[in-house]
């Protein structure tokens, strides 16, 4: 028996590497001479510097409110790994709550940047996801300066689809935007796409994927980065391909699991591999929306109660995926 185990993280509770311990567990218990295969996911969102080997420096940069964090990224050589929520991201800014929606900006994310030419990178990847801001990416491109156009190797990875101009009206909301600001939002957003297109040459009418992060995604590719599938990269870069070729059952999970999960997410494209190769697969959530289950899909929510969930989610996921196990082997 050879379980391949590569959930996401379980947002504001587990890391991804949290989880996939759990689920392990669970399945030794069960088969205890199965061969288990670990493989952390992310999707370009918080965990994509982990799953992409871990930070090995700290840097302070502006933060999403213009207060300084220290912000973890990676640089090997002449590759480094960024994520936008650890300069620029909506925990940083306490949540929609706490959050600025028109005064968030990007410029840590520009910081770390400009920190990776300078050392030398030739290649920089930079994941989106998580983030407090809707600035178009004017708060990364002024921090960057002069240093922009990229040279080639800055590769920008997204889980989500939307264009530039829907930045405001597709993420604004869980930002703090009421309508109005998502509007004012909108029009501003309409200004910087002009902007940009006339300063490096390359329009963002309706190209996919550059809304992501509010529009950070966008200004980025304007100034001459690739962008790409975060989930689909990440997963390549793991070889999970081929793990999952070999495998006689793929697990993986998310905090919650909704109609974006099959659309980019990163547990949406583990199932797509298990499905491509034939292997049977399932899916534990914290938490799953209504109308969207399947009979492979299992809420930890449901199985073990909400309150075991929060209060030990490791326990929770344990039980959950045990669960999981048992309706998979009747």
């Amino acid at each position: 028996m050879r379980v391949v185990i590569a959930p996401d993280k379980f947002k504001g509770t587990l890391t991804a590497q949290e989880a996939a311990d759990a689920m392990a567990s669970a399945v030794r218990e069960r088969w205890a001479a199965a061969e288990i295969v670990v493989l952390p996911m992310a999707d370009g969102g918080d965990g994509t510097l982990d799953a992409l080997g871990g930070p090995t420096r700290h840097d302070t940069v502006t933060g999403p409110l213009g207060l300084p964090v220290a912000a973890a990224w990676r640089l090997d050589g002449d590759s480094a790994v960024i994520e936008s929520a650890a300069a620029s991201g909506l925990v940083l800014a306490g949540g929609a709550r706490g959050n600025d929606p028109w005064g968030a900006t990007s410029r840590g994310v520009g910081e770390l940047l400009a920190l990776a030419l300078d050392a030398g990178a030739t290649r920089i990847v930079v994941g989106m996801g998580g983030s407090a801001m809707t600035d178009g990416g004017r708060g990364a491109l002024d921090a960057l300066g002069a240093r922009v156009p990229f040279p080639p190797g800055v590769i920008v990875l997204t889980d989500v689809t939307a264009a530039f101009g829907d930045a405001a009206r597709v993420f604004g909301p869980q930002k703090g935007a009421d309508p109005a600001m998502v509007e004012r939002l909108t029009a501003r957003l309409a200004t910087d796409a002009a902007e940009w297109t006339a300063r490096f040459g390359r329009s963002l009418d309706g190209v996919a994927r550059t809304g992501a992060a509010g529009g950070l995604s966008g200004a980025l590719f304007a100034a001459g980065a690739e962008l790409v599938d975060g989930a689909a990269f990440v997963a390549a870069a793991r070889g999970l391909d081929a793990a999952i070729a070999g495998a006689d059952l793929v697990l993986t999970g998310e905090g919650a699991f909704d109609a974006t999960t099959l659309e980019g997410k990163g547990p949406g494209h583990v199932l797509a591999l298990a499905a491509g190769h034939g292997v049977p697969s399932a899916l534990i959530a914290g938490n799953v929306a209504p109308g969207v289950d399947g009979p492979h899909v299992f809420s930890m929510t449901r199985i073990v109660g909400a309150d075991l969930a929060w209060r030990d989610p490791v326990v929770a996921l344990r039980a959950a995926t045990a669960e999981a196990l048992s309706r998979l082997d009747r």
